[in-house]
């Protein structure tokens, strides 16, 4: 998913970086028994490395409509997606 401009109204700035994705999970020690809650998603690409180490539940609050629409695409069912 790319999203070519980000949204400085909203303070979007994209994580893209494979080292600090890696360097945050890692230190979130996520196992199978936890409930996650992500801030701002924005294209995924931290949802998904977590959701690679198989959380109990995942939950991401995304204030860009339009970014909703493509979480959902990209996740389905495999995350609880917040917009309010």
């Amino acid at each position: 998913m790319i999203i070519k401009n980000p949204k400085k109204s909203l303070g979007q700035n994209f994580l893209t970086d494979k080292n600090i994705i890696d360097t945050i999970v890692r230190n979130g020690c996520i196992n199978e028994k936890d409930v996650v809650l992500e801030i701002g998603p924005g294209t995924g690409s931290l949802t998904e490395r977590i959701l690679s180490l198989k959380p109990f539940k995942l939950f991401a609050i995304e204030k860009d409509k339009s970014l909703i629409m493509k979480l959902n695409e990209k996740f389905k069912d495999k995350i609880n997606l917040i917009n309010e």
